[in-house]
């Protein structure tokens, strides 16, 4: 039994061992080696007649339209362009929400002021006046978080505005 008959072969009487080449077919390496000594070398190919045809024919010239370059309109500027509608005015707030609005927003600015005051001048100010501005502060906020809706002005409304 020859070396040949050990080996096993698939459905097309194809070795398995890869490294013995079929009969007929270049070896790996003689197949790259031809491939580096062709590389540059256009391949022949046959030259397939041209129909005359397609180049005799005559072609009627049509007048050239200047259609607007879709891109112009991007760059032009004119006075026509895109004029917003002017937008709604602020809703008026009532007096109680806005002396609120005040308190939280307008006392912490006043400790600020008066101890940057207090910094420069020497002066110092009662702690009536420090109470007061930190009570109108908590009042106000305390104000806004009570009156603030709990269910939302439309059911399907989740706040998104476009």
């Amino acid at each position: 039994m020859s070396e040949r008959d050990d080996r096993p072969e698939d459905a097309t009487g194809a070795s398995d061992d890869a490294s013995v080449p079929s009969e007929g077919q270049p070896s790996d390496d003689e197949a790259w080696r031809e491939i580096v000594e062709n590389y540059g070398d256009r391949p022949a190919l046959e030259e397939e007649p041209v129909v005359r045809d397609l180049f005799e024919k005559k072609i009627d010239i049509v007048e050239t339209v200047d259609e607007p370059d879709a891109y112009d309109d991007m760059w032009r500027d004119d006075q026509e362009g895109y004029v917003p509608p002017p937008p709604p005015p602020l809703p008026k707030p009532t007096p109680a929400r806005l002396l609120a609005w005040i308190g939280v927003l307008g006392a912490p600015v006043a400790v600020l002021v008066l101890i940057v005051v207090t910094q420069i001048t020497g002066r110092h100010f009662s702690s009536w006046v420090i109470g007061g501005l930190v009570a109108a502060f908590l009042a106000g906020f305390v104000y806004l978080l009570a009156t603030m809706p709990s269910e939302p002005r439309d059911p399907w409304d989740d706040g998104a505005r476009v």
